[in-house]
């Protein structure tokens, strides 16, 4: 195998990623906002559940997303004629469940009252002005825009905790990057390949071997190429 300092700056975010490829299953269920879109391709519904995810785990938003759809239905026009409880019931699971409820009962009222019910309406325009354009929507921040987007097709990649560490461990983002520094460094990093891939197997491996606390070095397939300071020698 190779080291990190035989392999150049530039070859070793795509190896990184080739060997990920090659090491790492990926699975629908493991990611609540890709399994709904492989089932319903519903920008919308991806929305939701993207939503229901902040703060929780995918398997738990999942179920809460279910349970949702099978009480309410997850389109527009029937969250908005809900009551905010009755949202909290059907998504209890999903924890901050009283912040979620109201944010996607405001999310509904909005598409209706001023998208005449279209949320495509809003996809609609430069990439990033529909990206802005989805951070002004309740509990919608930079993140959950870039999940839906890339989901969608558009360039740009996702950041939540497990790819921030990941990737500031990997000395691929500043070590106290923001969310957009390590976004945009990330996007560099890694022209050329799918952007959608590196998030999902940045996740996996931030959840399986890459952990906060105590990583799991020796057994993790990039450890070769990886320099952080920090790793362990046994587990």
């Amino acid at each position: 195998m190779q080291n990190p300092q035989i392999v150049s700056e530039f070859k070793r975010p795509h190896e990184i990623l080739r060997r990920l490829r090659q090491t790492i299953p990926i699975r629908d269920e493991d990611f609540a906002a890709s399994l709904v879109a492989k089932e319903t391709h519903d920008p919308f519904r991806i929305l939701v559940v993207t939503i229901l995810t902040q703060n929780c785990t995918d398997v738990a938003a999942l179920r809460a997303y279910d349970r949702l759809d099978k009480r309410l239905g997850v389109t527009v026009a029937r969250l908005r004629k809900a009551r905010v409880r009755t949202i909290e019931n059907a998504i209890h699971v999903a924890g901050l469940h009283k912040q979620k409820a109201k944010a996607l009962k405001q999310l509904s009222e909005i598409i209706a009252n001023e998208h005449s019910g279209s949320f495509t309406s809003l996809l609609e325009g430069s990439f990033q002005q529909v990206r802005e354009g989805l951070q002004e929507l309740p509990n919608v921040g930079p993140k959950t825009a870039d999940v839906l987007l890339s989901i969608l097709g558009e360039p740009t990649i996702s950041v939540d905790t497990h790819v921030d560490r990941v990737a500031k461990r990997l000395g691929l983002a500043p070590k106290k990057g923001n969310y957009e520094e390590v976004r945009s460094h990330l996007m560099r990093a890694f022209r050329g390949e799918n952007y959608r891939d590196v998030p999902m197997y940045f996740m996996a491996l931030g959840r399986k071997f890459c952990k906060a606390r105590s990583p799991h070095c020796p057994e993790c397939p990039i450890n070769n190429l990886c320099p952080y300071e920090g790793k362990t020698k046994t587990t």
